[in-house]
């Protein structure tokens, strides 16, 4: 194993390695749920968009809570053009209030300090593609450019830490 492979699992959710446990998303998910009746694909998304581009759950931490959720009637579903809409019932809006001002996630207590993450991680991935195209050239030189030109950023990135303090 390469020794800095374990950067790539943390790199794909930006979540620092915390991984936020299914039970945690309970409450977000139907605060979430308050603002209209949604698909599974419209509730992640959402949960993208108010993380600033943070976190981005998976289906499979999703579905199993809303299914869960209908099971302790705190959303009903409905089939509409293929798609199951999740709406909240009474009781899942009495949830959503208590949740509200009980529970924030650690990506809402850090607020507008991921502002502009998302655009941020849009440019890393940029740059993956560029690196994905670079090598299948196999060439000692590019490769040693491309180190110099990666270590030589992540250098200056890290001069950044704390500069604005």
């Amino acid at each position: 194993m390469y020794e800095h492979d374990h950067y790539y699992g943390s790199f794909r959710g930006w979540h620092g390695g915390h991984r936020t446990r299914r039970g945690d998303m309970k409450p977000t998910i139907l605060r979430i749920l308050q603002e209209k009746p949604m698909h599974g694909y419209e509730i992640i998304t959402k949960l993208e968009e108010k993380s600033h581009g943070m976190w981005r759950p998976s289906a499979g931490s999703i579905y199993p809570n809303l299914q869960l959720f209908e099971e302790q009637d705190l959303v009903t579903s409905k089939l509409e053009n293929d798609k199951r809409i999740y709406a909240l019932t009474d009781k899942g809006k009495e949830m959503a209030v208590k949740a509200e001002t009980e529970h924030r996630s650690r990506w809402e207590e850090k607020g507008d300090n991921f502002k502009n993450f998302k655009e941020i991680k849009y440019i890393i991935f940029e740059i993956m593609d560029i690196l994905k195209q670079l090598a299948p050239q196999n060439s000692d030189s590019t490769n040693e450019k491309v180190k110099k030109i990666l270590t030589d950023t992540k250098e200056k990135l890290s001069s950044l830490i704390d500069s604005d303090k």
